[in-house]
């Protein structure tokens, strides 16, 4: 069953790549998507939560530390996509995407080490060579002039930030998943980043929306708000020392293959070594 619902965290987590392709290819405003995408997300996941069905939404009493990771983590789900938009411009896509892909081991660490989940060694084998699969398969590095301080931050915010956003849903399927359904910690998040996000473009005295915009946020919403409980669905049944490198691996893999197909994309041969590495690395992580 958790193979079930990482196959469908990661087909949401490629449907929302792709929303937001077509999205740029045709133009669009996409901080404005995600907003949208986001009080979308929120709506229906607070409709399906056991909470408000059970009209208790009101009175439910959450612990501070669940509020104080809820608020954390709507900050950084919109602010991280803001500051990796930024990044790509600034310092280039390998740098950024090598950034995000390695803050794997963030999660990783924290499954093992911190609440101690047990594999064999096979699974360590695959873990490193997820790994080293990742780092092969971003897109080539192009060397940018980085105009000052501020630049080089970039991608270190994008690791540290997709890292925590990882951690916080293992926290919370580990510790507070008992307190609060999944719906309702989900759309707590991304009421969160709305409120973000709205204030990102109040500020820039930007908040008009097309419909088209809105269109393309409400689908980016629903599978973005799937994405992330069929992730917690499957770190309830596996350990997240194995969940978090197989699904990263399997976007990558997955990408690689709509891009070659879709995109007319043109892998380098060291992109084909890594796609080699990580059919490897899969093979010993669910071996």
């Amino acid at each position: 069953m958790a193979l079930l619902y990482i196959t469908l965290s990661v087909t949401c987590s490629l449907s929302i790549a792709q929303i937001l392709k077509l999205a740029e290819n045709r133009k669009m405003r996409v901080l404005h998507i995600l907003v949208i995408n986001y009080i979308a997300g929120a709506l229906i996941s607070l409709a399906g939560s056991n909470e408000l069905q059970s009209l208790a939404a009101i009175n439910i009493e959450l612990p501070y530390w669940l509020l104080g990771i809820i608020l954390l983590l709507g900050f950084i789900f919109i602010a991280n996509m803001v500051v990796y938009s930024k990044s790509i411009d600034r310092v280039g896509m390998g740098v950024s995407i090598a950034a995000m892909r390695m803050s794997l081991i963030f999660p990783i660490a924290v499954s093992l080490f911190v609440f101690g989940e047990m594999i064999g060694s096979l699974k360590y084998l695959g873990i490193v060579a997820a790994l080293v699969s990742l780092l092969l398969m971003v897109p080539r590095i192009r060397t940018r002039q980085i105009s000052g301080l501020s630049d080089a931050w970039l991608p270190v915010i994008i690791f540290l930030f997709t890292g925590a956003a990882d951690v916080g849903l293992k926290v919370y399927e580990r510790i507070f998943s008992a307190s609060i359904s999944e719906n309702l910690f989900v759309s707590g998040i991304f009421f969160v980043s709305f409120l973000v996000g709205t204030g990102i473009l109040i500020k820039r005295g930007e908040l008009h929306f097309s419909f088209k915009e809105i269109g393309y946020g409400i689908a980016t919403g629903v599978v973005n708000l799937y994405s992330s409980i069929f992730l917690i669905y499957a770190l309830k049944l596996m350990p997240g020392s194995l969940v978090f490198p197989i699904v990263n691996v399997s976007l990558v893999v997955l990408g690689t293959f709509i891009g070659i197909w879709f995109w007319k994309d043109k892998p380098s041969v060291k992109q084909w070594s890594g796609l080699a590495i990580a059919i490897i690395s899969l093979i010993l992580l669910l071996g």
